[in-house]
């Protein structure tokens, strides 16, 4: 079986977790734009300018994306907008996949008029950390064909909540969205 036909195996699970995803943060969207960094396939971006009328663009390091929306490829470090350009930045699943996390948050904060959707993979222990690597590396190489590579710099949500204070990022709410194999955080931040 080539990687086209295994990916193509994937995208009825790659749409159902985005619809289930776009479910999580859709309270927290505001305004009537949002920028989708880190968007692969696009359909959580989709979702949200479907279901409740959004300006969507999509930002990402590769191209993978699969609806109509604009999508736009950046070098994972600055972002190709000016300031202040979107009412919401959604940053799922993402930071981790960044060589420099705390550069892109910043980038969000920089484009984020009103608010910074932010969902991570976190752990506990480091057996936990050596589960999420393995999962990630396994499924981001089969879903993109080795095009996904990334940090992999998972954070424990202690170390994360201190990140986005060291950005003077207003943190308004922080659930968990899964406790299971895959614990999975809902960060919804003030840009400042």
């Amino acid at each position: 079986m080539n990687s086209g036909s295994r990916y193509s195996l994937l995208i009825p699970n790659l749409k159902r977790n985005s619809r289930k995803r776009f479910g999580h943060i859709r309270p927290q969207l505001t305004g009537d734009s949002l920028l989708d960094v880190g968007a692969a396939e696009g359909w959580v971006g989709y979702y949200a300018e479907r279901e409740i009328g959004l300006r969507v663009e999509l930002l990402d390091v590769v191209d993978l994306n699969q609806t109509h929306l604009p999508h736009r490829i950046y070098d994972g470090f600055r972002f190709p907008h000016p300031d202040n350009s979107f009412d919401s930045v959604t940053l799922l699943l993402t930071l981790h996949h960044c060589a420099e996390p705390e550069q892109v948050l910043a980038e969000a904060k920089r484009v984020a008029r009103q608010r910074i959707v932010v969902t991570e993979s976190v752990y506990h222990t480091r057996p936990g950390k050596a589960v999420l690597t393995f999962m990630d590396r396994a499924y981001n190489a089969l879903r993109s064909g080795g095009r996904m590579t990334g940090g992999l710099n998972f954070k424990t949500p202690p170390e994360w909540r201190a990140l986005f204070c060291g950005l003077n990022l207003t943190l308004e709410t922080e659930t968990w969205l899964s406790r299971g194999l895959h614990r999975q955080k809902l960060f919804v931040l003030g840009p400042g």
